[in-house]
């Protein structure tokens, strides 16, 4: 059975609990540190994703004041009123929010569940938990604090993303079903037996159109070389006797229009045109031009019809199938006669395995130019990104005795031969840099021929960047032949290469993610997962840690009196002392407004003491330098696990009553318990 077929017998419960939807749920939540659960409109549920280990400890528990199961599913469903995400509190303190997704007839509501609103709202569920004589709390437990506007941002962000993603979800599929209806007409069989009488393939291309799009007037131009016209072939419908005969000037300017927008051109019936006296009698056309190489040697002519969005992409993946097809047959027509078929087809089989799995940036680049290199014979080479914010080429790989070019340089894009291939959008072949009217330019030594090829890299429509090839091992110019295989590289390549541009994204977001915006040190989420893993690690080794934290004396009268911009020069410049003081096993981070935290690995107490007291000299000699008209000074308190703690909730509490009495003792003093 097609795809197609079983997707459009999947329920909308099936589709999200699918592996491609799960696992992006699955990521979501891993990111976001929320449990999803997805209801239908009754209110049952379907199935969950994630795990909130503060609800499955207060539903283990069975405390008959906290029936979370029922008291949630009411609060939920009281949401689920609202279009748009709704946010709650359960009856334990945790942050919810749910809202409904539709897809045609069917509605599913999903679910978050978080964590606590604040640090307070979790010391009163320790208080309600102390009173209701519930187990003690696992020492794994996580903690994420989200207010109240996080969790909004958050729930409108998976809102938006989950409907947009379903929503192109639906359009790419319907848009595959009636392409893969299109080309399961027309597949690669079918074109290698009819590629041997044309009349029968151009006839076939219009068929298997109007089989799909319904009927349709249409037409298929075949360029003539020798007149340098496009005569029309075949035609179909209502303008079937009109276009017999007609021919189109390949110098015209919807021609024109198509060869450098290299896609349809349209016209409404209203424009002017030079296009002869047939399509006059139309109130419309659309033109679909079928390349070969960097040659329009075909043109799809559809009259008096209005394409949809879906139909129009449904067109223009068959034209590139066609395309495709056509310059396949081509290609392997041309290398046959050379002799070099299984040779050429090996290289691209190769050098597509050889990028699929690269993630790394660096790597992939070099690959790129390695396998390039490699099939094209050649000994020099470069790869530049297009920097779109400065509009300069920035060089992410190069092979060569040019020690003037180094990797991760910039070079202005107008003042560079690859910088002229992005902004005329046609690649450049030159077999003599020095007779070539686009160039014409002395060949420098260290180059050995005068041959060289530059094409851009796109995704999509959008310029990535610029691929560069120089001399030929044997010696010889650059061919035609070399341009498409070159071309061919580079088409599997954009896709590589979008993948990693994707996932540096991805990576550079986990980075924000557990960073503090401010300061740029680490924030309270990755804190708690440390801490995790600090209590982890002593179960498992025995090895005691330390924990700190502190907090500025006199700051609000400084922030009062000098305002909050110094106010956070500040903060940031006590962050950066932190980091610069601790070893490098330790770890900082600012748990909110002007109090930090510092994580001292494999530490005793006593150890602890002399760090955090060295700390605390280094803080105050820098705060002083800083703040001469009110001095501002820290205090500070320490706990040691497991002496003073047996869970991050008690550490934290412990840890916050040594600094209190720090404050309270005149503060600019180190308090351990």
């Amino acid at each position: 059975m097609p795809d197609y077929i079983k997707r459009d017998n999947m329920t909308f419960s099936e589709l999200l609990s699918s592996k491609d939807w799960s696992e992006y749920f699955s990521n979501l939540s891993k990111t976001l540190n929320f449990e999803f659960h997805f209801y239908d409109e009754d209110g049952i549920k379907l199935f969950s994703i994630g795990e909130n280990k503060f609800c499955k400890f207060i539903e283990s528990a069975k405390v008959e004041r906290l029936t979370c199961s029922d008291s949630c599913i009411k609060l939920m469903l009281e949401s689920l009123k609202a279009i748009t995400p709704s946010i709650y509190k359960c009856p334990a303190g945790i942050m919810n929010f749910s809202f409904p997704v539709e897809r045609f007839d069917e509605k599913i509501y999903i679910r978050g569940i978080g964590g606590f609103a604040s640090y307070d709202a979790f010391l009163d569920f320790l208080k309600f938990a102390k009173e209701t004589v519930l187990p003690p709390l696992l020492s794994t437990m996580p903690l994420n604090f989200m207010e109240e506007e996080s969790v909004s941002a958050i729930a409108n962000y998976v809102y938006l993303t989950v409907n947009k993603l379903l929503s192109t979800f639906d359009e790419k599929y319907r848009v595959e079903e009636k392409l893969l209806r299109m080309t399961s007409l027309f597949d690669s069989h079918t074109f290698a037996t009819l590629s041997k009488n044309p009349d029968l393939l151009h006839r076939y291309i219009l068929d298997t159109i109007e089989f799909v799009l319904g009927k349709t007037s249409a037409t298929i131009m075949v360029l003539d070389h020798s007149e340098f016209v496009y005569k029309s072939i075949y035609s179909t419908g209502v303008y079937k006797d009109d276009l017999a005969g007609f021919q189109l000037d390949a110098k015209s300017p919807l021609v024109h229009n198509m060869f450098n927008t290299r896609t349809f051109v349209f016209s409404g019936g209203t424009e002017k045109h030079t296009a002869g006296e047939p399509l006059k009698k139309t109130s419309s056309f659309l033109f679909f031009p079928i390349f070969i190489g960097d040659t329009i040697e075909k043109i799809i002519g559809i009259f008096d019809r209005s394409l949809s969005r879906e139909d129009l992409k449904i067109m223009n993946a068959f034209r590139d199938y066609l395309q495709l097809n056509l310059e396949n047959h081509n290609l392997r027509f041309s290398i046959t006669k050379m002799k070099k078929a299984d040779e050429k087809l090996a290289y691209i089989a190769d050098f597509s395995n050889s990028i699929a799995a690269v993630l790394g940036r660096e790597r992939l680049f070099n690959t790129l130019l390695e396998k390039t290199l490699q099939y094209l014979h050649a000994e020099q080479g470069s790869v530049m990104l297009l920097d779109h914010d400065t509009s300069e080429l920035v060089v992410e790989a190069r092979k060569g005795t040019d020690d003037a070019v180094q990797e991760k340089m910039r070079l202005k894009k107008e003042e560079t031969i690859a910088g002229r291939v992005i902004e005329s959008g046609e690649p450049l072949l030159v077999e003599d840099i020095e007779k070539d009217p686009r160039v014409k330019r002395e060949n420098r030594s260290h180059y050995k021929t005068k041959s060289f090829i530059s094409i851009m890299i796109k995704i999509e429509d959008r310029v990535t960047g610029v691929i560069n090839v120089a001399d030929k091992i044997r010696g010889d110019a650059f061919t035609d032949e070399d341009l498409k295989l070159l071309q061919s590289f580079v088409s599997n390549a954009a896709i590589a290469i979008e993948r990693s541009l994707l996932y540096k994204q991805t990576e550079e977001l986990k980075q924000l993610s557990i960073t503090d915006p401010l300061t740029g040190i680490y924030n309270r989420r990755y804190l708690n997962t440390r801490l995790s893993e600090e209590i982890t690690r002593y179960n498992r080794y025995k090895h005691p840690f330390s924990f700190m934290m502190l907090d500025m004396d006199k700051f609000k009268e400084y922030n009062d009196t000098f305002g909050h911009i110094l106010g956070d020069k500040l903060i940031k410049a006590l962050a950066t002392i932190m980091e610069k003081s601790l070893r490098n096993v330790d770890i900082a981070a600012r748990f909110g407004g002007d109090e930090f935290v510092a994580i001292f690995p494999q530490t005793t107490k006593v150890d602890a003491i002399h760090i955090t007291n060295r700390l605390k000299e280094k803080i105050d000699k820098a705060l002083h330098q800083e703040t001469l008209e009110i001095p501002v000074t820290v205090s500070m308190g320490l706990t040691t696990y497991p002496d003073d703690a047996s869970s991050i909730g008690e550490l934290l509490e412990k840890t916050d009553q040594a600094l209190y009495l720090a404050k309270r003792g005149g503060g600019n003093k180190v308090v351990y318990l």
